[in-house]
């Protein structure tokens, strides 16, 4: 969930979907508008269901995908052509006897794309580029540029009708009777010297929203160019503080601090006292259960959440139905098994045998899997390096970053364990959390033993830090056979240390990146101290 997780104006990507030819570009009342969009959304949804239908789905799929891109220069180099002719009885398995691409493998054919080159990864040329943000790169210097075909932005728009209809089955019309928020990053485009654009996803589908929706959007075209943090959550404010707000879609993390400034603009506690209609919140990007605590002081119980997980490679999947905070925990999410995207999954413990991956139908509940994307962007068994958890044929829970995990001390500790753990802490001490991050402490010639050191900003601290403390200890051994093994008796880990940070200093350490706003994110954990370092300056920092 990188980069593009943090690129929630794709809802409105809903343009591929729902043409404006259907109207004409004249004034429409409210209520025509909220009556047009609900319709033209019913029904675009829909998925398959069962090991069957998500079977065939995906052949059918693959065996478009592979006729589409065989006539490129990557599909002639991969010898696409040929798996396209085999029977589907023969095709998958020899389809995955191909190398697993990673980006550094495909990166010279990206190259040759970004300069204009035509039928290169995909047939034609390249209408932008979305570049990703580099926050899980360690030295937050590894920018990368995914092409957009006119296909694979159709498969993304796709994507966002598919969330935002499942979500209005349970808000109904009344959600496009006021504005809509996407809280994500610049959308400024800059073309490069071959007059392509580049920027973020999110600039890339803002800049084709709808006319039918582009009177519904917000911040607007002016803030949405913003790339200056700070003033685009004063100028959202400013803006919208009195405004009739329907729905709002972003980062948790990034969103509560717009919160705090509407809040502190009107005067109020909560948001649902700024804006009362506010019926819906979109989140992904990161684990939501660290942010519950939080969103639950901010909504009305009665907001309807939706997870969406998309990315600069393709839209992956949605959550399987609306949720409320109520019940503590997202649904599963839903993969995106008809939308012109081949689904693989390696279990981790078979990463040396990629040939055994397997198809969305065959997912196991409780495995932990790598994800392989083929796209219609022309990536092929393309690891695009986040851990999924199997919940059962086309459903998954997302686990983090391949790279956000902890395994210093041979722990192998998950991005999710350790989002389960900060969620029981602040449970358990009647905390909330703004930003986090973990860090390993390493053994030392005085001390050969290693230890996990928090690092959290709290909007509300725990009444009992020690209580909080040990709770993130004991869930993490509890749950993690591995971390249980090596903290038994202090011999090989130590109990983890806490760094409680002032208000502002996530902000601060993301500043001197240059990574301020939506698009970027805290990595949860890192297994050097990169992260630990920066927090540290930044605190001894007065600026």
């Amino acid at each position: 969930m990188k980069s593009i997780l943090h690129s929630f104006d794709t809802i409105f990507a809903v343009m591929a979907a729902l043409h404006s030819s259907t109207f004409q570009k004249t004034s429409i009342s409210g209520a025509l508008l909220q009556r047009a969009v609900s319709v033209l959304l019913k029904g675009r949804d829909r998925i398959p269901v069962g090991d069957s239908a998500l079977r065939h789905s995906q052949s059918k799929i693959l065996s478009n995908l592979l006729r589409y891109l065989a006539p490129t220069a990557r599909g002639q180099a991969l010898g696409l052509d040929r798996l396209a002719k085999l029977p589907e009885s023969l095709r998958t398995q020899a389809f995955r006897e191909l190398p697993v691409e990673h980006y550094n493998d495909v990166a010279a054919f990206i190259d040759r794309t970004a300069k204009g080159e035509s039928n290169v990864l995909f047939p034609g040329k390249a209408l932008a580029l979305a570049q990703t943000s580099g926050t899980t790169s360690a030295q937050g210097s590894g920018e990368r540029y995914i092409p957009q075909s006119k296909r694979l932005l159709a498969q993304h728009a796709r994507g966002a009708t598919t969330a935002l209809s499942r979500l209005t089955r349970a808000t109904g019309s009344s959600l496009f009777g006021g504005r809509l928020l996407m809280l994500g990053g610049s959308t400024n485009l800059v073309s490069n010297e071959w007059g392509i654009p580049v920027g973020d996803l999110s600039g890339i589908t803002v800049s084709r929203i709808p006319w039918i929706l582009s009177s519904l959007y917000e911040p607007g075209r002016k803030l949405a160019l913003e790339s200056d943090w700070t003033k685009k959550v004063q100028g959202i404010s400013s803006k919208l503080c009195r405004e009739d707000v329907r729905l709002v879609s972003g980062i948790p993390s990034w969103t509560q601090v717009l919160f705090q400034e509407v809040c502190q603009t009107r005067n109020c506690p909560a948001i649902r006292e700024a804006w009362p209609s506010l019926e819906a919140f979109i989140h992904g990007g990161v684990s939501i259960d660290p942010y519950l605590p939080m969103l639950a002081e901010h909504l009305s119980p009665q907001t309807w959440m939706m997870e969406v997980y998309p990315t600069s490679e393709a839209f992956i999947a949605v959550g399987s139905r609306p949720w409320r905070l109520e019940e503590g925990r997202a649904p599963d999410l839903e993969l995106l098994t008809s939308h012109d995207l081949y689904f693989e999954f390696l279990r981790e413990d078979l990463v040396d045998r990629p040939d055994l991956a397997v198809g969305a139908e065959a997912l196991e509940v409780g495995a932990l899997y790598r994800v392989l994307l083929t796209t219609p962007g022309g990536l092929v068994r393309h690891q695009i390096g986040d851990l999924v958890e199997g919940t059962g044929p086309g459903r998954i829970r997302f686990a983090g970053r391949i790279k956000l995990r902890l395994s210093v001390f041979g722990e192998h500790v998950e991005g999710s364990q350790l989002s389960e753990a900060l969620a029981q802490a602040c449970l358990a001490t009647d905390s909330t959390v703004v930003e986090w991050h973990v860090a390993p402490v390493l053994p030392t010639s005085i001390d050969p033993r290693g230890r996990h050191e928090w690092w959290v900003e709290f909007g509300r601290p725990p009444k009992d830090v020690e209580r909080f403390r040990g709770v993130l200890d004991d869930v993490l051994q509890r749950t993690v056979l591995d971390y249980q093994a090596h903290r038994t008796g202090d011999v090989q880990l130590l109990a983890p240390t806490l760094n409680i940070l002032p208000p502002g200093t996530f902000q601060k350490a993301l500043r001197r990146r240059g990574q301020l706003g939506g698009q970027h994110k805290v990595p949860s954990a890192w297994n050097d101290r990169s992260w630990a370092d920066l927090l540290s300056q930044t605190l001894g920092d007065p600026s």
